[in-house]
């Protein structure tokens, strides 16, 4: 049987920038061995997969897999699944005026996208998962692993690990420079990763250049990723983490930058929202998709 399927440089408006990530159609009767095997095939860091819907309010159900295993939640390849259901598939109908709200589910629970148009190119906004966070202590082994030393963490905000999802480890460095010197070990880092109980390390630092807040370099090696071009999840994650260490008015608006270092440059649209629980926020991510192929797969 022959399915529909892409790949979509997910945030970014060029080819070969940004995180690509499979988008597979049609499978609504494939268990979770074949998407893990279809995944494994298309070697991207995910592979979304759109689902009927499974609650009578919302519109789909996304499932999303690395090569090796399946996450909670992903932003690149969410936003390229809508990406594919909008503009190849046609199956949802954005006009050039006004917002199409929709709901999906997930392995995380319920979340919300927002669709748009603006001078005709798409907008997606997603929304990302809870996030809360804990203090960490960081192990001398851990930077190492990284390529870092303790002098280039900025004191501004203390590295933290978030404790919702599948962990990761939130280290904030003095300059881009820092960034820029990450020399990730996988072995290493998957063995300290189980030690910690965190799944990736995300180092980034602060208003790199103008008009950029934040810029980023995400490593999960225990799911087969070295290095993540783009990386939507972890920018809502720290999205809510630097509203509670920086606070500014809601809604807040930022600009995050990742992937320079891998040749594939992305950019990150972020609103931070007041969310339901009293106090707390949630991370909404945007932003350009291109769809660099289109093809079929035979199953």
């Amino acid at each position: 049987m022959k399915r529909p399927c892409y790949v979509v440089d997910a945030f970014s408006a060029e080819p070969f920038l940004g995180n690509p990530a499979g988008v597979l159609l049609e499978a609504a009767d494939l268990d979770s061995g074949a998407m893990q095997r279809i995944a494994n095939e298309l070697k991207h860091s995910e592979t979304a997969f759109p689902l009927p819907a499974r609650e009578p309010t919302t519109a789909l159900h996304l499932r999303w897999f690395t090569p090796e295993s399946e996450v909670a939640f992903c932003g690149h390849a969410t936003l390229a699944a809508f990406h594919v259901l909008v503009e190849e598939a046609r199956r949802i109908r954005v006009p050039e005026q006004g917002t199409v709200r929709i709901a999906f589910t997930c392995k995380s629970g319920k979340l919300q996208a927002e669709l748009s148009r603006q001078k005709g190119k798409l907008r997606v906004l997603i929304e990302t998962p809870a996030s809360r966070f804990e203090p960490a202590q960081v192990p001398a082994e851990v930077l190492a692993a990284l390529g870092l030393v303790p002098e280039v963490l900025d004191p501004k905000i203390a590295p933290q690990r978030s404790a919702i999802l599948e962990g990761n480890l939130y280290l904030c460095l003095r300059d881009h420079e820092a960034l820029a010197r990450c020399k990730p070990q996988a072995r290493e880092l998957i063995a300290l990763g189980k030690e910690m109980g965190v799944a990736g390390f995300v180092a980034y630092t602060l208003n790199p250049k103008a008009g950029v807040d934040v810029a980023v370099r995400c490593f999960f090696p225990g799911y087969g990723i070295l290095e993540d071009p783009v990386t939507g999840s972890a920018a809502g994650q720290l999205g809510a983490l630097l509203q509670s260490a920086l606070p500014q008015a809601l809604p807040r608006k930022l600009v995050f930058t990742q992937g320079e270092e891998m040749g594939r440059p992305g950019r990150v649209e972020l609103e931070v929202r007041p969310d339901a629980a009293p106090g707390s926020v949630r991370g909404w991510i945007g932003g350009a998709a291109v769809t660099v192929l289109r093809g079929e797969l035979e199953l």
